[in-house]
């Protein structure tokens, strides 16, 4: 099995056929930060697919994180096994470094709306 998948059941945040999704082990000073693993061993994998899933997770009303960051594996340990960090934008300044320089989404999942 590959190292990235080495995750209890019990750690799972959700699971479907094609991912799951987990806290990460280094937070990195984020309050929210999970990765999204492709179950099948691939470089490569539908990102949008993964996206809505994550975006639907973050939007739960336990999640009150107003922004998540959706990374590119610019940075990644496991380079050979599709995944992708979904975070908070509330990192170490080291880490809010890293994502600045790293390709990545940020999408607003609050947004107060006044007519």
């Amino acid at each position: 099995m590959c190292r990235i998948l080495k995750y209890e059941k019990s750690e799972f945040l959700y699971e479907d056929k094609y991912m799951i999704i987990v806290p990460t082990k280094n937070m990195k000073g984020h309050k929210k930060r999970v990765m999204a693993i492709s179950k099948d061993h691939v470089p490569n994998s539908n990102d949008m697919t993964m996206l809505e899933e994550i975006f639907k997770y973050w939007c739960m009303d336990y999640f009150d994180e107003p922004t998540f960051v959706f990374c590119k594996p610019t940075y990644a340990t496991f380079k050979e096994h599709w995944h992708r960090i979904a975070c908070d934008w509330n990192g170490t300044p080291k880490e809010m470094q890293q994502l600045y320089y790293t390709p990545h989404v940020a999408i607003k999942t609050k947004v107060k709306w006044e007519p």
